[in-house]
């Protein structure tokens, strides 16, 4: 566990005397294999474990990614507890703390707190593979890590929260960027794949998971595939995410911000959800058409070269002028 003490746990929760919940040791080793184990790797997971226990030195990078692992830990595991925190169980039914110096904090301040640890929680973790990326050269294991993990996480076009964000806005949510990336990679087989062809989306693939975009696809990517593909999933998103496969049926998967009072969607939002949805594939049509426009015009046997040989390529037709030099009449329109 990368988490022990209260000092370390103190230094991203606000904790009272100094004490190391009981119910939390077991959430850390949670988080740890369901976030940080598929994150991170196992090798450098126990790597960064073995120099835990041995004692770390302060300014080592082992240190400072200790830090930037223990954030996210320490406050989506508070998060996760935070209800625990309030009752204990017994024979005799469920009971709450109550004393003449304390008792149970509201409902609404217990909902707060969660919310604020959970929005924190999952920005540390954007944070960690930002710092993970910016990293990766420093040491042997962040090389592996690179190589393995860090290239896994790599298999779209769009490879992080932040990314995603500049297009699209969601807030710099993690939990909404993971359930995108299923339908960010659908999108990309079903619309991108006829508009490129699979060879040349296979090679802008490759180079985004290996880190060795050129120049050319690094532009093209930026200034219009990116986009698209965030407006494509977005478009696609709001549909398919407004609703959630339970054991008891589908239910609708919309919420209004009420921190008074949680209430029903309105119903009119459908209309709303709409014409979002709309917008966003508006969007993404007008990018695909300027991309291939773009394409036709530019692509050639030395630039977007896999795109200028496959069956996709259509040249630019040249505009017939309509005036020339020869021209014995000249026309306004």
């Amino acid at each position: 566990m990368l988490l022990k003490t209260p000092e370390e746990l103190a230094q991203f929760v606000k904790i009272d005397d100094n004490e190391f919940p009981t119910v939390l040791p077991p959430e850390i080793e949670r988080l740890e294999n369901v976030l940080l184990r598929p994150l991170l790797g196992a090798p450098l997971l126990a790597w960064l474990q073995a120099q835990y226990d041995a004692g770390i030195e302060a300014d080592s990078l082992a240190a400072r990614l200790l830090r930037v692992v223990q954030a996210p830990l320490a406050r989506l595991g508070v998060a996760g507890v935070v209800v625990e925190l309030q009752m204990t169980v017994s024979n005799t039914g469920i009971q709450i703390m109550s004393t003449t110096t304390h008792k149970t904090a509201f409902q609404w301040q217990t909902k707060q707190l969660e919310k604020t640890l959970l929005r924190k929680g999952y920005l540390d973790l954007c944070h960690l593979l930002y710092w993970l990326e910016q990293s990766r050269e420093g040491s042997p294991e962040l090389q592996a890590w690179a190589a393995g993990p860090g290239q896994t996480l790599r298999r779209q076009l769009i490879v992080s929260v932040e990314e995603f964000n500049r297009f699209e806005n969601i807030s710099s949510s993690w939990p909404v960027f993971e359930a995108l990336k299923p339908l960010m990679r659908r999108q990309e087989l079903f619309i991108l794949a006829p508009q490129l062809g699979d060879e040349f989306l296979q090679e802008l693939r490759d180079q985004v998971r290996t880190r060795t975009l050129s120049e050319e696809n690094e532009e093209l990517l930026e200034t219009y595939m990116r986009p698209a593909l965030a407006s494509l999933t977005l478009a696609r998103a709001i549909p398919e995410l407004g609703l959630r496969l339970t054991g008891d049926g589908i239910e609708l998967m919309v919420a209004r911000i009420d921190d008074a009072n949680e209430k029903e969607a309105d119903a009119g939002l459908d209309l709303l959800l709409q014409a979002r949805a709309f917008e966003a594939q508006r969007a993404a049509d007008i990018l695909l058409e300027k991309m291939r426009a773009f394409l036709n015009r530019t692509a050639s046997a030395t630039r977007y070269a896999t795109y200028f040989a496959s069956s996709i390529y259509k040249p630019a037709t040249t505009p017939i002028p309509l005036n020339t030099a020869e021209s014995r009449v000249y026309r306004a329109c």
